[in-house]
């Protein structure tokens, strides 16, 4: 008999729940009003009594036990207050699988009674695979918005512009659609930011002095916006101003250097962005307190021993001579004051070597960084670069095999329901067969030891492994690793060594690359294919659209490192 006739809607005590997010993935969403005016057609439609009470919150439903007015409508469902919810759709109730499974729990044992939206009624007699896949939707859409807007930052800073508000000398081209906006050049701003800017390189300037003359002389004010902005700049700004290498014609974003878009002017070069902060580290001196090194705790020897690292500061004199500038006020030849240098050259390199060798006095060789990165950059061209088209190859199959597995698993848990209920019934026609005596006590139990061990495979459990995204971060290092090691940030290469899972052997002759067992299988796989296949991806090489990318016989690489 349909469930539907077997419900008496009059006789529910339905809740009404209405959410709106201000966040990004509701945007297109109904207002609450309007969900009102819906739940309110749905309670005709049904004549459904009067709700026992109305939920009505403006918060995400991306992370769990943030949104009290739910929290408080689940417990009033517990106690028996509440049998059934009304709502809009259900990613409304939730958008994460922790609340989601709450609800999923709650109806399939049959305390919430119906789920009533405005296109469907979910009842405790549905299959709740289908109810997680709603909820699952809900949480990947969200998820997926997250991606698509870092994709969207990225590719914008690739293009010259980073992400926000734009800095004090620039403007947002407000006649772009959002998130797609250049930069404009605020000219007058501009011109006084290069007269700030000037002066502070002189070094007669501190941050202060230029703050007052920025403000007393020049009268520089922020951009007017709609609740801020419009007054005298702070200096804290002017320290922000600085230090932003934007006016050097590049920025820093996501741990990554981007240029600057070639059509906005740069009001200083890189050299004077440099001088800009070590004049800003007090008295023309760069600080140097934390001597942090790239590689540090990245490298060991063979057999494992600590890698420390020696960082040495010098600067190069107007007398041509070279020295170390820490706790030194004179350069030791000439005598002159190293804060009264014309033109002085800082220089700064770090070497690492192995601590216990040093310190049982024996022989040791150090390991420049110079060296580490230039290992590093030689390791990623030979195994770690992939062609954007084989970057693109790789990830339509992985998204395939994602499908594949996906198709599997639902065939799998779909295939487990189906033993279990045949194992439960076998049990049932096995108790029926002890009580009616057709079997005796023995029998019933070797018969269901038997059963038991037939389908004792219901109660195994897989580790769920997400190789689905480490795939895909491994072909986005393909894409990034080299540049990284090359023009990236201290952080941004330790970043990349702690994906890699990497670890640098130095036997103090030779530098060994090793990282993460996916890593290291994609570099086999590399090597085998070179050696295999000369012209294993020769540079320029472009699949040719509808070719048979697969088996082709003059072309079968692809297909062989998809197996590995």
């Amino acid at each position: 008999m349909n469930t539907y006739n077997q419900l008496d809607f009059k006789t529910l005590k339905p809740a009404g729940y209405f959410r709106k997010s201000s966040e990004s993935e509701d945007k297109q969403m109904l207002s609450i009003s309007s969900q009102k005016d819906e739940a309110q057609r749905i309670k005709d439609f049904y004549k459904l009594a009067d709700f026992v009470d109305i939920f009505e919150e403006s918060k995400s439903a991306k992370k769990e036990y943030v949104r009290q007015e739910f929290l408080r409508m689940v417990e009033m469902i517990k106690k028996g207050e509440i049998d059934s919810i009304v709502c809009w759709k259900l990613d409304r109730l939730a958008r994460n699988m922790t609340e989601g499974g709450m609800l999923i729990d709650l109806i399939s044992s049959g305390v919430i009674r119906a789920i009533i939206t405005h296109d469907k009624v979910y009842y405790p007699s549905d299959n709740v695979l289908l109810m997680s896949v709603e909820f699952g939707q809900g949480k990947q859409f969200v998820k997926d918005l997250s991606v698509n807007v870092k994709r969207g930052q990225m590719k914008k800073a690739e293009m010259g512009i980073p992400h926000g508000v734009a800095s004090l000398g620039f403007i947002n081209d407000k006649t772009e659609e959002k998130g797609n906006r250049s930069w404009l050049v605020d000219q007058p701003r501009l011109a006084t930011i290069e007269i700030l800017f000037k002066m502070f390189l002189t070094g007669t300037y501190s941050a202060g002095k230029l703050h007052r003359y920025a403000v007393k002389e020049l009268k520089l004010t922020t951009v007017k916006r709609k609740r801020i902005g419009g007054e005298l700049i702070v200096l804290s700004r002017i320290y922000e101003i600085l230090k932003d290498p934007i006016y050097a014609g590049f920025f820093i974003q996501g741990g990554e250097r981007y240029e600057l878009d070639p059509k906005l002017p740069r009001i200083i070069t890189e050299d004077q962005h440099s001088n800009v902060k070590a004049l800003l580290a007090k008295k023309n001196i760069p600080k140097a307190q934390h001597n942090e090194a790239t590689y540090a705790g990245f490298i060991q020897s063979e057999k494992g021993e600590f890698m420390g690292q020696d960082v040495k500061f010098q600067v190069i004199c107007d007398c041509k001579n070279k020295f170390a500038y820490l706790n030194r006020e004179f350069c030791p030849k000439c005598k002159k004051e190293i804060e009264q240098l014309d033109n002085p050259k800082y220089l700064n390199f770090t070497y690492y070597y192995n601590v216990s060798r040093k310190k049982s006095s024996r022989k040791y060789k150090t390991l420049s960084e110079k060296m580490v990165n230039e290992t590093l950059i030689k390791f990623t061209e030979n195994y770690l670069v992939f062609s954007p088209e084989l970057a693109a190859w790789s990830k339509k199959y992985i998204i395939e095999l994602k499908d594949k597995e996906i198709n599997e698993n639902i065939f799998r848990k779909q295939k487990k329901e189906a033993d279990i209920n045949e194992y439960e019934s076998k049990k049932g026609r096995l108790r029926k067969m002890l009580r009616d005596e057709h079997i005796t006590p023995e029998e019933y139990r070797n018969d269901l030891a038997d059963l038991d061990n037939l389908y004792s495979e219901n109660d195994s459990k897989k580790e769920e492994v997400d190789w689905f995204s480490k795939m895909n971060e491994i072909v986005d290092i393909t894409q990034s690793a080299r540049d990284i090691f090359k023009n990236g940030t201290m952080q941004a290469k330790r970043n990349l060594l702690s994906k890699m899972s990497s670890n640098l052997i130095w036997n103090e002759e030779k530098l060994f690359v090793y990282n993460d067992i996916s890593i290291n299988k994609l570099v086999e796989c590399v090597k085998g294919m070179k050696e295999k296949y000369p012209e294993f991806e020769p540079r320029n090489y472009v699949i040719a659209q509808g070719s048979n990318e697969k088996t082709e016989p003059n072309d079968p690489v692809f297909s062989t490192m998809l197996r590995e």
